[in-house]
């Protein structure tokens, strides 16, 4: 770990990706994804509880767009904070890529939610195969499949925004009729029960990323999934540091306070609290 020359942060450079943590204003970061108003309150009321903020989110450093921990800058905006820790990270390089989530919808057979959304766009049969490569390629917004069936929904629609909204429109309709919705990142149909089924959306390109924040025009919730070889946990930094108005004294106490932990790299697959990570780990201890 390095100073930074700036004296503003602290640069990783041992990893895949190099790394700059700082201490960002909240304003100079941009999500591009909406929040979830369950989990937001859950981050809020345990930051209340306990005002430590655990881990950095990551950004761009171009363009500062949030990848990972929309929620987290949310929460600390609402609880009054000016400034959050932040990895800063060339979202360009090739090494960080940009994937989907898939939603397996618990509850209710596939055939028997099908009624439910009738009056949407005529689904179509398709084979799961052809029906991902119609998805790759932009001509459907969505795929639900079980193990015997699998319906596709023409786009009819242009750009990547209006495609996630239109999935995640069926999204919502399974949330209200009381299903379960639990986010996987792969789409192996082997493993569904008969009352469940996956759905499939667009993979996000990550121009269209950068446009929604710089247009301030969001995606829904759980529409990318970022893939950042090299990941920093573990900061601990307090909330009444993140509230000070003075920037540039909490800056300087926010460097003094990552220079003063032990950091450990432990390799991708590595377990951390209750989470496994796929990414290598630098951990602040």
């Amino acid at each position: 770990m390095e100073v930074d020359p700036s004296g503003k942060g602290l640069a990783i450079n041992s990893g895949k990706i190099p790394i700059l943590l700082s201490l960002k204003r909240i304003q100079e970061l941009k999500p591009h994804e909406e929040t979830v108003a369950t989990d937001l309150r859950r981050i809020v009321t345990t930051l209340e509880r306990d005002p430590i903020l655990r881990h950095p989110v990551i950004a761009d450093s171009a363009t500062g767009a949030v990848l990972d921990g929309t929620h987290r800058l949310a929460a600390l905006l609402q609880l009054g904070c000016k400034t959050i820790p932040t990895a800063l990270i060339d979202y360009q390089n090739p090494l960080v890529g940009v994937d989907r989530w898939f939603r397996v919808i618990t509850g209710e057979r596939l055939n028997d939610f099908m009624k439910r959304i009738e009056d949407r766009n005529t689904p179509v049969p398709m084979s799961a195969s052809q029906s991902d490569r119609n998805l790759l390629s932009r001509l459907s917004y969505a795929t639900l499949c079980d193990q015997s069936e699998c319906f596709t929904f023409g786009s009819g629609i242009q750009g990547a925004l209006a495609a996630c909204r239109n999935a995640f429109e069926i999204e919502e309709i399974a949330k209200k009729n009381h299903l379960k919705i639990s986010y996987v990142d792969n789409d192996d149909l082997t493993e569904l029960s008969k009352n469940a089924f996956l759905m499939s959306t667009i993979r996000v390109e990550k121009s269209e990323v950068v446009e929604s924040c710089v247009s301030h025009k969001l995606f829904p919730p759980k529409s990318t999934r970022h893939l950042i070889p090299s990941r920093p946990l573990g900061l601990g930094v307090p909330l009444a540091m993140l509230k000070n108005k003075n920037h540039a004294e909490a800056e300087s106490a926010f460097v003094q306070h990552i220079r003063s932990k032990h950091i450990r790299k432990l390799p991708k697959g590595s377990k951390v609290g209750s989470r496994r990570y796929l990414e290598e780990v630098f951990l602040f201890e």
